[in-house]
């Protein structure tokens, strides 16, 4: 019997404890008015300005291959893309051209890393072609790796063989 008067007492010293917690101190933080600062209009927020930069950065261009191929077939399509490269390029110096080159998982991962990377070269001297310097061109191959293509079809692998062009920022 003696544990649960004692119980109960504790019960109840609780209850007061907590009810006294509440009221007096918590609700009125909560009805507090918090002051709140305004940030001037003119203040340029850095990550805003790197969101603004980044819409007006020209879309990253892919440029597909036959299988087993690393022949470039001209397209008119890709010199409008290759000049707003430059252009962005010539405007942003600190700016470089990813050249990365992706294969389909048919041969040896050996065998696709070579190819991807001949895809990149080829592609990377065709940008030179176009007037980018080399300095600016960082060619790469990702072979059958990172590749989120659908293996499984054939139209899933023919969108693995290419070689992707994104700008970088350093």
């Amino acid at each position: 019997m003696k544990i649960l008067i004692t119980g109960f007492v504790a019960f109840v010293i609780w209850c007061f404890v907590s009810a006294w917690l509440y009221n007096d101190k918590l609700l009125p933080m909560m009805k507090k008015q918090v002051q709140v600062q305004a940030i001037p209009e003119n203040q340029k927020n850095e990550a805003d300005s790197l969101m603004k930069l980044k819409a007006l950065m020209p879309k990253d261009l892919s440029i597909y291959f036959e299988f087993n191929d690393s022949k470039l077939k001209a397209d008119p399509r890709y010199d409008n893309s290759i000049a707003a490269f430059k252009a962005w390029l010539d405007k942003y110096p600190g700016s470089m051209l990813s050249v990365e080159g992706f294969t389909d998982l048919v041969g040896t991962t050996e065998f696709n890393q070579a190819l991807g990377l001949k895809r990149a070269n080829i592609v990377g001297k065709y940008l030179e072609e176009h007037g980018i310097t080399t300095g600016k061109i960082m060619a790469k191959s990702k072979g059958e790796d990172t590749n989120p293509a659908d293996y499984i079809t054939k139209e899933g692998r023919a969108n693995s063989r290419r070689t992707d062009i994104s700008i970088k920022m350093q």
